[in-house]
């Protein structure tokens, strides 16, 4: 049995995907004997407490009462039409100014979350020092900034960083570059040991001497969080996308444009078609729809809770996926792909980029879990995205689930059980 600290920000029961990694982590690692505490912010915001269950395990769970601003900015639950117009329309430089601003405040929050977190340590030095390993769980930067601070309270206790992203992307504002580079440089000299969720990440945020002691471990899915079974299916030729879409970078046109034309056709029937979306970007999806003139169902069910997200998906005969593969932007591996997997029902996959060969689309083709579509392979994979459809429907029209066959020896190796196991190896 090992003495285990998990640092994370992110963590039940906060209402955001980071906190998923972390708690499931936690609850695992006690169900293998191990002695589990955790130390992140005093809940704020919409909470959810579909995964209280996870908690039940952890000894000690410090809450540092700590007003950081929201992870994202205030969405309606039900955003107007002109949402996304609207947003186009305003200046460019006071869209680049309020992200700046974002930006820096969220900077300054992680830096008082770490301060806090220091006072924390140095208030119960022997507890601290006691621990056999401490976790550390990026993002946002607070949790890698606590984790600087303990090494240098606590060099004894060995520290394992886990970047769930890049600190540095191609998107990061550049006022934040500097900083955010400078810690990431940090972090991966000053741990003992790495960690990323994807190959593509290993590659790029672990020179040659980190990657000495650096290791790829996925994000995983615990099937214990619904029992599919006793889902009842929605009746329709329907497909279901929750999560942000990154103002366009997750892009579905392909697949809207694909309807379209079948509908327009006569091969698709437009009244059994339902798109559905769960989130806060539902704007930017309409606008997607209403760029290759998709006039079908889109039903926005707004932000809802991790439960009713893992119902809305179970009841689905599609699930969406979406993500990029670009220069600078390899290895993007999003966290929902993975509960998209514990849900078992066909993925659709579509990747935005100049890059082929995405991880994303190497792991559906190798277990097997539904149609893939990359941008820079787009004749072809359209060719082979029209054909599933016109052949899937008809099932539909007769009664028929999907045909879906994952490789289940894959598909394990993303229980978070196994994930869990791979974290107390390297402690």
């Amino acid at each position: 049995m090992k003495k285990i600290l998990i640092v994370s920000y992110n963590f039940a029961p906060r209402h955001t995907v980071g906190a998923i990694r972390p708690t499931k982590l936690a609850q695992y690692l006690c169900e293998s004997g191990n002695e589990v505490d955790v130390v992140t912010v005093k809940p704020y915001g919409e909470l959810d407490h579909s995964m209280d269950r996870s908690l039940e395990g952890i000894g000690r769970i410090d809450h540092i009462d700590c007003s950081i601003i929201e992870d994202k900015p205030a969405a309606k639950k039900q955003p107007s039409p002109n949402t996304g117009v609207a947003k186009s329309k305003r200046p460019s430089f006071l869209r680049k100014l309020k992200r700046e601003l974002y930006e820096y405040k969220k900077i300054l929050n992680s830096v008082k979350f770490s301060a806090a977190f220091k006072s924390l340590v140095k208030s119960d030095l022997k507890r601290f020092r006691s621990y056999d390993a401490v976790i550390t769980t990026y993002g946002p930067v607070a949790s890698h900034l606590c984790g600087l601070r303990f090494k240098k309270l606590c060099p004894g206790v060995k520290w394992i960083a886990d970047f769930r992203d890049p600190m540095v992307v191609n998107t990061t504002p550049p006022s934040t570059v500097a900083f955010r580079g400078s810690v990431q440089k940090k972090v991966c000299k000053r741990a003992d040991v790495l960690v990323a969720v994807s190959h593509g990440y290993y590659d790029r945020i672990f020179d040659e001497e980190a990657q000495k002691k650096a290791h790829v471990i996925y994000n995983g899915f615990d099937r214990g969080d619904i029992d599919t079974s006793t889902i009842i299916r929605d009746g329709e030729f329907s497909f279901t996308y929750v999560g942000a879409m990154h103002e366009g970078m997750r892009d579905f046109s392909p697949l809207l444009e694909l309807l379209s034309e079948l509908i327009r056709e006569g091969k698709i029937k437009a009244q059994d078609v339902n798109i559905n979306y769960a989130g806060t970007s539902f704007s930017v999806l309409k606008n997607q729809a209403e760029r290759v003139g998709y006039t079908g169902r889109l039903t926005d069910h707004g932000r809802v809770s991790r439960g009713d997200c893992l119902k809305l998906q179970a009841s689905s005969r599609h699930l969406l996926l979406a993500t990029w593969n670009e220069k600078g932007e390899n290895g993007v591996f999003p966290g929902k792909f993975l509960e998209y997997i514990m849900i078992g029902r066909p993925i659709l996959s579509f990747v935005s980029g100049e890059e082929a060969g995405s991880e994303v689309t190497r792991v559906m083709k190798r277990a097997r879990l539904g149609v893939t579509y990359e941008e820079a392979c787009r004749e072809s994979d359209l060719a082979v995205l029209r054909e599933y459809l016109i052949s899937d429907y008809e099932a539909f029209l007769v009664g028929r689930d999907a045909d879906f066959d994952p490789d289940e020896n894959e598909v394990a190796r993303f229980d978070f059980a196994n994930t869990a196991k791979s974290f107390e190896e390297l402690i």
